[in-house]
């Protein structure tokens, strides 16, 4: 075996084209062999002359008439010869064996042993660089910024949320409409303006989801039970027609024909045609006496007010113009109202209704009308 040309590496790193990992490793080679053979001359023996070891792998030619010169023995140069020899292709048990011989000197042991440590150091991967902190400077203005985003999001979504509670519903009018819808089980619903509803017949209890405005029912009897749903109120249906309305702080039930049951939980009321009752979330009122001839005047486009409160009428005129009610006169919001509307020039009547009840009405982008 020849040694290895100490500018083999510069050859093979001008020719990149022509790598194969046999040639990266004589590159990796060479390269240590040149580190070696300075630290061994200049550190080591600095007198000694620059004549070059034989290579173990090099077999002498028998005809030779003299035998070449022997030089003193160096044992990281020969280390190093070996460790080139035993990772060429050609290496045999023989050569092993001469290697094995070759080892038993403890220097050379040595020396082997000190390059496979440089080799193993070589192969090792570079350390990852570590991630540096940056550290970020948060100006005030960014987070005022994000608080007012999020207000304006969280004012936004309250101020659309019931239109978009309407849209979503199943059953629902616009603004100003009024609609009639006949069911699968034959009954009958008026909706009144703004209003949104939800039907399942498939179950033994029929059941209908009020979401908001108001809504008109001709029940047909065909052997299964009706139930009308307010949130968390139940309203069992046991006649033919009623009138249930959402207000913005109350319900209300209204029975024209057979009778209905408002349940809460372990509370409940049982209410008979001709009478009227209201509740909220948490509270059922007391049973009333009730006109049933203003009941369904909404579906000829009228609104009949009797000593109605002040806050209901507006909130049924402002409901036509689209719009929600904010009242901003806690103690004018009871006042009792005797009038007629007419429902189909909704601005009309509100115009009439602030100029008897002395109100000032302003209305805000967002569907919002605010009366002081």
């Amino acid at each position: 075996m020849k040694q290895i040309d100490t500018k083999l590496p510069f050859y093979l790193a001008a020719n990149a084209h022509l790598h194969t990992p046999r040639c990266e490793q004589q590159i990796a080679t060479a390269y240590l062999q040149m580190v070696l053979n300075i630290i061994s001359i200049f550190a080591r023996h600095p007198r000694k002359h620059w004549a070059k070891p034989p290579i173990p792998c090099e077999q002498t030619d028998p005809m030779s008439p003299m035998p070449a010169p022997r030089t003193p023995a160096d044992p990281e140069q020969e280390a190093l010869d070996w460790f080139t020899c035993l990772r060429q292709p050609g290496c045999d048990e023989a050569l092993r064996q001469r290697f094995a011989t070759w080892c038993q000197d403890p220097l050379n042991a040595r020396a082997y042993a000190q390059l496979e440590a440089y080799w193993q150091q070589l192969q090792r991967p570079a350390p990852r660089p570590r991630p540096r902190l940056l550290h970020v400077h948060r100006s005030p203005v960014g987070l005022w910024l994000a608080a007012l985003f999020l207000l304006l999001a969280g004012a936004l979504a309250w101020l659309y949320w019931p239109l978009a509670q309407r849209l979503a519903s199943e059953l629902h009018t616009d603004a100003g409409e009024r609609r009639s819808v006949r069911l699968a089980d034959g009954s009958v619903l008026h909706l009144d303006s703004a209003s949104a509803l939800n039907v399942d017949l498939r179950g033994r209890t029929r059941v209908l989801n009020l979401v908001q405005g108001q809504v008109y029912l001709e029940v047909a009897l065909d052997g299964r039970a009706l139930e009308v749903r307010l949130d968390d109120t139940r309203i069992q249906v046991y006649g033919t027609r009623l009138q249930i309305t959402r207000h913005g702080g109350h319900d209300e039930l209204r029975v024209l024909n057979g009778k209905a049951a408002v349940v809460q939980g372990d509370d409940q009321r049982l209410v008979g045609a001709g009478e009227r009752v209201t509740f909220s979330d948490t509270h059922i009122g007391p049973v009333e006496k009730a006109d049933d001839k203003d009941a369904g005047a909404w579906r000829r486009g009228r609104l009949n007010a009797r000593n109605m409160p002040l806050v209901e009428v507006l909130e049924r005129l402002a409901a036509y113009r689209g719009q929600q009610l904010w009242l901003l006169d806690e103690q004018a919001a009871q006042r009792r109202v005797e009038a007629d509307f007419d429902l189909d020039h909704p601005e009309q009547s509100l115009a009439r209704l602030a100029a008897d009840q002395r109100l000032q009405l302003y209305s805000l982008p967002g569907a919002w009308l605010i009366a002081r």
